[in-house]
């Protein structure tokens, strides 16, 4: 049985909030359906809607995840931040996020894991502004308003890429913006640029047609796009992760052999041009892994939150905690190189 896809979304002429997405629990809703009876393990995801989630969209759509015995319920949202918010709060058991998301949740709470990195990108996020603007080079950023969703990726690449560039971070005026608010907030002015990943660049760059630029910047931050999985299930079911895992796994080699294929799939899944999938594929080295640089990466990244003040905690947690390795071990030794 092919997986269900149900749209909750608007049209052109009506845009709904934020506080309606979370009541509505999601801006998307797919029920995989088991095609065998007598299977008993379940799941439900939150999934990031973008082309990072490629893994999770082919599992369900090959029927991966069926083929494993596991029915696997998944509910779209914009953002990894969302996803993560989303299972934190009884949505769901797991979620895709970046290990951004997963570091400012850590100086909150301790009640989540990572099960394994399902792709990473050094080029997801990007920088986007208006031709008008006459900023050209991340230099030009320098006394501007720059709007990015803060206690995301977006923020700490924003933060590098202004370290890398010389330019003191409090000589940009950082402005939060609700990632659906992104094309009319810089379309309209109230920013001058805006930090975000995709496909959200992608969309915003159709909504000022010819006025928008991409600014070119050096690839200082290389994103991870993560399973995470609340404790509590992963302590009662671990066979129904092991049976996740090993259709992510599948999955990732379907994607590898078959990309055409595999885009299609998720532009249609995610609801976005084929175009736009085309375009960031091949920043995308879709692997499932534990590595040492994800523990690496959180580490530092705390630190700049901590640096930064953005959150009240004045000691790194011990990420080791926030890794369940377990899993991937059972499967394939050879893809965890956390030292442990």
């Amino acid at each position: 049985m092919s997986p269900n896809f149900h749209r909750i979304g608007c049209n052109s002429t009506r845009r709904i909030s934020l506080t309606a997405i979370l009541i509505m629990a999601a801006l998307t809703v797919w029920a995989h359906s088991m095609a065998q009876a007598g299977q008993d393990k379940f799941a439900t995801l939150a999934m990031s809607l973008t082309p990072l989630s490629a893994p999770v969209i082919i599992a369900a759509e090959k029927g991966y995840f069926a083929k494993h015995g596991v029915t696997m319920t998944i509910n779209g949202f914009v953002g990894g931040h969302r996803s993560m918010k989303a299972m934190l709060g009884g949505q769901a058991h797991m979620a895709t996020s970046s290990e951004a998301v997963v570091m400012f949740q850590s100086f909150k709470r301790n009640d989540f894991t990572v099960v394994c990195t399902f792709v990473t990108s050094d080029n997801d996020v990007k920088i986007i502004t208006r031709k008008d603007t006459g900023i050209r080079e991340v230099r030009d950023l320098t006394g501007r308003r720059v709007g990015t969703v803060t206690g995301a990726s977006a923020q700490f690449f924003l933060d590098e890429t202004l370290l890398l560039a010389g330019i003191d971070g409090r000589q940009v005026g950082v402005v939060h913006v609700n990632p659906e608010d992104s094309s009319s907030m810089l379309a309209k002015g109230a920013i001058d640029a805006m930090v975000v990943w995709e496909p959200l660049i992608y969309r915003i760059k159709q909504k000022l047609a010819g006025n928008g630029v991409i600014v070119p910047h050096d690839r200082v931050y290389t994103e991870t796009f993560n399973l995470a999985v609340t404790k509590s299930f992963a302590d009662k079911h671990e066979d129904v992760l092991e049976s996740i895992v090993r259709a992510l796994i599948e999955a990732t080699k379907f994607i590898k052999v078959n990309q055409d294929e595999a885009q299609r799939i998720v532009a249609r899944r995610i609801n976005n041009d084929i175009e736009l999938v085309k375009s960031v594929w091949t920043d995308f080295d879709f692997d499932i892994s534990l590595h040492q640089w994800l523990l690496t990466t959180l580490e530092t990244e705390a630190r700049w939150a901590i640096d930064r003040d953005l959150v009240t905690a004045t000691t790194i947690p011990n990420y080791l905690e926030y890794l369940h390795l377990r899993t991937l071990l059972r499967i394939d030794p050879g893809r965890v190189t956390v030292f442990h």
